[in-house]
């Protein structure tokens, strides 16, 4: 039984819809559905932002420069996936807490 749960969960996984990433220079006007831009020059990205996946619709924006705190880190993997740390937790709105891991969300 222990098999089929898992088998079954990683099947349900593999057929939701994933993230995309997209580089952009600014902030984008408006904000597409599981789309996670990369904001800046592309040797230099200073933010990332993407609307909140538990579908309240609030804009995340995420800092990437080291010098200012909080701060977060990404590493785009082979096939355009992005892994992102540490985790996302909201203090306002809907507190979502979750990790970006090869382009799906992880709750916590």
């Amino acid at each position: 039984m222990k098999w089929f749960n898992k088998t079954f969960h990683e099947l349900i996984q593999w057929f939701e819809p994933k993230y995309k990433i997209k580089y952009v220079t600014d902030v984008p006007g408006s904000f597409r559905k599981k789309t996670i831009y990369i904001i800046g020059a592309p040797n230099q990205p200073w933010q990332i932002a993407f609307e909140c996946p538990c579908g309240c619709k609030s804009i995340i924006q995420l800092n990437l420069l080291q010098e200012a705190k909080p701060n977060w880190k990404f590493e785009v993997l082979n096939n355009n996936k992005i892994d992102l740390f540490p985790s996302v937790w909201r203090t306002v709105g809907c507190k979502s807490h979750f990790i970006i891991r090869k382009n799906k969300i992880i709750w916590c």
